[in-house]
This record gives structure tokens, C-alpha cells and sequence, in this order.
């Protein structure tokens, strides 16, 4: 299954974690890694007050290609470097594919969920009716429905949900949609949590 990272970071030395992002893409790819989202200012809140700094999200092969490259002697080096200068949460995620097929244009838009379902007979109404509006709309999952392992930081997700559409227009035309209104109150009265828009890489 494809694998995900999902980073939520807070520069505190913008000189020392620069040299950090630039080194590290050549250090992700080598283990076929690619960036989904990278960069501060990529996010903006939906629900709840989740609203990262910095925020990552990249794609690999299968979550023991992630732990490959993330305990390499060359990442480790650089983990050294980031911690120096940043704080923040590094987890890892299955993905719902048995390969990789985020969008690689740049354009993406992405929502990004951290839900705690309250009600799992009503919450699983609701989760047998979205996949088609998000279908209608372009939308695929990336990740569905997993809580992730922790690599760094405490943040301990219920349940991660990962959508990708083709324009971040897109994805907002899709939670705003007539065709999910409804659904969304069966969630929002099932579940609680967090979710963001992110723009691509």
C-alpha cells in the first residue's frame, strides 16, 4: 500500500531549517518520495483549530520504504538539523492504493481530517454515502480511516482522512456541495475533529 508522511512543523530557526529544506528532497527522493505539500502558508482551517505552520505531505511506495529513508543515516543527519530548528509532529500513514498515484502537478487541493467518530452506527451511514459525492466532484482518498504511527511530536490522530482533488477551487466546491450537506450533518452530529484545505506542492 502507498504510505504517506504528513508533517506539522514550527520554525523556530529559519536560517538553520532552511539549509534543512533544501537538503532534504534529495534525501526523500532517493527513496521515492515525492512531495505532495511542502512550505509554510499552504493551509487554511475548515473545522475546528487545526491550522498548521508548515505543513508536509509527501508519498512513498509503502510505509517500510518511509522507515527506510526516515531512520538512513543521511535522514537521521538531517532530523539533527530540523530539531535544531523546528518543533512540531512527523507520522506516518497507510494509504488506501497499492501504489502511488498522488497528483504530481502542482495544483492539487487537498482536505485533511482528524476525526474522532462519537457514534460508529450513524458514522457509518455517513461513511457509505460520501465516497461517491467525492467521486462526483474529481476526489479521490488517499488515506481512509487510519490513525497513523507517531515518528515525532504527540500528536495522536483518531481517525486520518486524506482527500485529493485536482485544484484546491475544487475540493471547496466539494465540502460546499449540495450533494454533501446532508452527509456532513450525519458527521458533524456523529464526530468530532479537525479538518484543513491544503494547496499542492
Amino acid at each position: 500500500m502507498s504510505a504517506y508522511v504528513i508533517g506539522d512543523i514550527d520554525v523556530t530557526n529559519p536560517d538553520i531549517f532552511a539549509e534543512y529544506a533544501e537538503r532534504v528532497p534529495m534525501s526523500s527522493s532517493a527513496y521515492g518520495g515525492r512531495y505532495l505539500v511542502r512550505g509554510p502558508d499552504k493551509c487554511e482551517s475548515c473545522e475546528g483549530d487545526w491550522n498548521p505552520r508548515r505543513f508536509v505531505l509527501a508519498e512513498y511506495k509503502d510505509v517500510a520504504t518511509v522507515k527506510s529513508w526516515y531512520y538512513s543515516d543521511d535522514y537521521i543527519e538531517l532530523t539533527k538539523l530540523r530539531q535544531k530548528a523546528s518543533t512540531g509532529t512527523l507520522l506516518v500513514a497507510e494509504g488506501v492504493e497499492s501504489h502511488i498515484h498522488g497528483n504530481d502537478s502542482g495544483n492539487a487541493g487537498y482536505i485533511v481530517g482528524d476525526i474522532e467518530v462519537t457514534d460508529p452506527e450513524t458514522y457509518a451511514q455517513y461513511a457509505a454515502g460520501v465516497p461517491a459525492t467525492v467521486a462526483a466532484y474529481g476526489g479521490r482518498y488517499l488515506i481512509r480511516g487510519v490513525s497513523g504511527e507517531v515518528l515525532e511530536g504527540d500528536w495522536i490522530p483518531k481517525r486520518l482522512v486524506v482527500l485529493e482533488f485536482d485544484t484546491i477551487q475544487r475540493a471547496k466546491e466539494w465540502y460546499s456541495s449540495p450533494e454533501y450537506a446532508d452527509l456532513k450533518k450525519i458527521r458533524h452530529s456523529a464526530s468530532n475533529g479537525n479538518l484543513i484545505f491544503a494547496n499542492g506542492a
